[in-house]
């Protein structure tokens, strides 16, 4: 209910309002860019570049109480931009150090890793699938929506992931 009020009042031109929305979902965002681009400082260019699309684009969102789904979308567009535009791969170890100092896992150990190279493992839709439904907390409804892909797949494409990263843990 809250956010939207806040999106309402964006979308007449209240900066104040966009920026607590901002300050709501910036670590939401932050680590779902993260563990698809797996570099700290291109999530952080792409969750700027998702909130400057959003704030500029804020009245086409229809429906004020789907702006969670819709910036998350923007995100994940973004973010696959980003991708293909730079072709690069970055090693896991390479991030692991970022979530620690973040605190995304309470405990720094093997299980960690491994589970990071679990989920690496995965197929980019997949694996975007199961970060948004087990790290942004996602419902499989807004998932699809986020995805562009009917209910049925994204929950085929958590399952098929779990039991992948499963063999491998």
């Amino acid at each position: 209910m809250e956010d939207e009020r806040l999106v309402a009042a964006a979308k007449k031109g209240n900066s104040k309002a966009f920026g607590t929305l901002v300050d709501r979902y910036h670590n939401q965002l932050y680590f779902t860019a993260l563990g698809i681009l797996r570099s700290g400082w291109d999530a952080l260019d792409v969750c700027q570049e998702t909130f400057l699309k959003a704030f500029s684009s804020i009245d086409t969102l229809k429906d004020n109480s789907k702006f969670k789904a819709w910036i998350t979308k923007i995100l994940i567009n973004k973010s696959n931009d980003h991708l293909r535009k730079s072709k690069k791969t970055v090693l896991v170890e390479n991030y692991v150090e970022d979530l620690k100092s973040l605190g995304f896992f309470e405990k720094y150990d093997d299980i960690s890793i491994d589970l990071l190279k679990a989920l690496d493992s995965l197929n980019e839709q997949t694996r975007t699938a199961i970060y948004l439904r087990y790290f942004q907390d996602l419902s499989i409804k807004e998932i699809a929506q986020v995805m562009n892909c009917p209910e049925g797949t994204v929950k085929s494409r958590i399952s098929n992931g779990l039991k992948e990263m499963r063999l491998l843990l």
